[in-house]
């Protein structure tokens, strides 16, 4: 049995529809019930079809939000509830959640991915390592192979962004910025970088690093073939990829060598790529990979769709991941924020440890507001920066990071609030009384054996995201973790400035994602008003929000 969208992610107004998926004649009755974060917005009874059945819910009129779906069938004497998600917007890119392609033999031409990916909810896919050449990216050829020796079928990377676009999803182009073969370096020597040594910048002995300088030859080049992958073969966008280095680089040897600062042109090589590929009304998607976090207080700000950021050492703490996402949301001024975070664990440990680590990295990510760049192809996650060599999942392995996807897109509205403000480092701790956890060890920054208690509040709600590290010995993301310790009983204290209108707790970790109301008590003191209340249990990861009415609603 299964149920998911129909698509990965609808628009305001348009037609959402659900797939159910259950054996011939075995229910007699579905009853569907549709949740916006703890309120019951629509409910339905059918009778189940069998087989694969269309379950059409109408349309809904939010501009951003979040839906929780489950479909209770009954029939001989027994019950099974399913659950799923969706989500609707009036802005595809202001809720981009990215995954991955790379296989693209004739034989992969329909091997589950892309339907896979939509029940995960991914919306933008990369297409990774699809082209000819990183100077010459759309082959005219049927077959070919790829700088690294990949076996590719044109027919294949184009069926592929097809049905991508099909159910929903934006395909779109790896295409290194500067990346060129030894055959097209050897032709135009005079458009490479050169270091200070006066030598090629070369990477794996494979890519020549090209100089993306506003006005060189290289610039137009590349963007033209931007341009034809657009055009040629359908991508929605194009992943503007680097390798971290060169950081600074010198011009061609045989002139005058002008030195430059890469931080200072990628911004530029940016704008120039947006304003020549929206020509003609266009609204192609642009990503660019700050790797290591560079250089992205410059290039955060520049016109593209998302900050994304390839996270390496030394940015591998817990609390560092937090760090990545805070400034880059404040450098970006609003944008989504993307991390690819990539877990070895699946490649060099126990595969519970590896699952827990990855479990645990995405209540980080997602509990902070960003989003997580790891799965991908059918039922994959990356574990290195070549994307060809992923780590495929056991079906429950699978399962269970489907369900994580599902409880973020269900809560969507809370974790990509725009109007919450991140408050952990200033809100807890010493003599800050506004958030405390009373009877269990919590931390604010992702501390080893301790609760993860992260704080996001604005004026009518506050929002806390516990992720469980008890049990941890160590806090570094990218290594394996032992199953977290079960916390009971967790007690919690927090300031209000408002009456509460309700306080409410949902957890992927249970037998269902719907909220639940938890009680609370109200205590008045000169410190101004606190509301305390008890969870029964955080596993891994467990939200709790508190309503309250705001001001306006005070004066009247």
């Amino acid at each position: 049995m299964d149920l998911f969208p129909a698509k990965t992610q609808f628009l305001t107004g348009e037609n959402v529809d659900l797939i159910l998926e259950t054996a011939k004649e075995q229910w007699e009755q579905a009853e569907v019930s549709v949740f916006r974060l703890n309120d019951l917005v629509l409910r339905q009874s059918r009778r189940p079809e069998g087989g694969r059945a269309l379950l059409r819910l109408g349309s809904f009129d939010s501009p951003f939000a979040g839906y929780g779906v489950s479909v209770r069938l009954t029939g001989g004497g027994r019950t099974a509830v399913l659950e799923t998600a969706f989500d609707v917007t009036d802005r595809p890119k202001r809720s981009l959640r990215y995954g991955f392609v790379s296989d693209f033999t004739p034989e992969d031409a329909d091997n589950g991915a892309m339907d896979w990916l939509r029940k995960c909810h991914i919306n933008m896919v990369q297409f990774y390592d699809w082209s000819y050449r990183h100077d010459s990216l759309v082959s005219d050829s049927e077959n070919y192979r790829d700088m690294m020796g990949k076996a590719i079928s044109r027919s294949t990377v184009l069926g592929k962004v097809r049905r991508a676009k099909e159910l929903g999803m934006h395909p779109i182009a790896y295409g290194a910025v500067y990346a060129a073969s030894r055959e097209f370096f050897e032709q135009h020597q005079d458009w490479a970088f050169y270091n200070s040594a006066q030598q090629p910048f070369v990477f794996i002995d494979v890519f020549y690093i090209m100089n993306i300088q506003a006005g060189s030859p290289w610039r137009d080049h590349i963007i033209g073939e931007y341009r034809k992958a657009l055009e040629k073969m359908g991508f929605s966008g194009i992943h503007m990829d680097t390798y971290g280095f060169p950081k600074t680089a010198f011009s061609h040897r045989k002139e005058r060598p002008e030195w430059v600062r890469l931080d200072w042109e990628l911004p530029t090589l940016i704008e120039e790529t947006r304003e020549k590929l929206s020509r003609g009304g266009a609204d192609p998607y642009l990503i660019f990979n700050n790797v290591g976090n560079w250089p992205t207080y410059s290039t955060a700000a520049a016109p593209q769709d998302a900050v994304y950021i390839e996270v390496w050492e030394p940015y591998d703490r817990y609390c560092h991941i937090a760090r990545l996402i805070d400034d880059a949301k404040a450098a970006g001024g609003g944008k989504q924020v993307i991390l690819a975070a990539y877990l070895t664990p699946f490649r060099t440990e126990e595969r519970h440890r590896a699952m827990n680590a990855a479990r645990l990295l995405t209540a980080a990510i997602v509990s902070q507001g960003a989003t997580h760049l790891l799965l991908g192809e059918n039922r994959a996650v990356l574990t290195q920066g070549y994307y060809s060599d992923y780590t495929r999942l056991e079906e429950e392995e699978a399962g269970l990071l489907r369900r994580y996807y599902d409880f973020l897109v269900r809560y969507l509205e809370l974790f990509y609030d725009d109007g919450l403000q991140t408050v952990s480092m200033t809100h807890t701790g010493w003599d800050n009384y506004e958030y405390r956890c009373l009877n269990v060890p919590a931390s604010a920054w992702g501390e080893a054996g301790k609760l993860w208690m992260i704080a996001r509040e604005r004026k009518e709600r506050k929002l806390l995201s516990f992720v469980n590290l008890c049990g941890c010995d160590d806090d570094h993301w990218d290594r394996g973790k032992p199953e977290p310790k079960v916390q009971q009983g967790v007690r919690v204290k927090v300031q209000v400035d408002f009456p509460v209108k309700g306080i409410y707790t949902a957890s992927p970790d249970g037998p269902s994602l719907a909220a639940q109301e938890v009680p609370y008590s109200v205590e008045n003191s000169e410190k101004g008003c606190f509301v305390e209340f008890e969870l029964s249990g955080v596993e891994l990861w467990r939200i709790v929000w508190i309503e309250m009415k705001g001001g306006n609603e005070i004066e009247k």
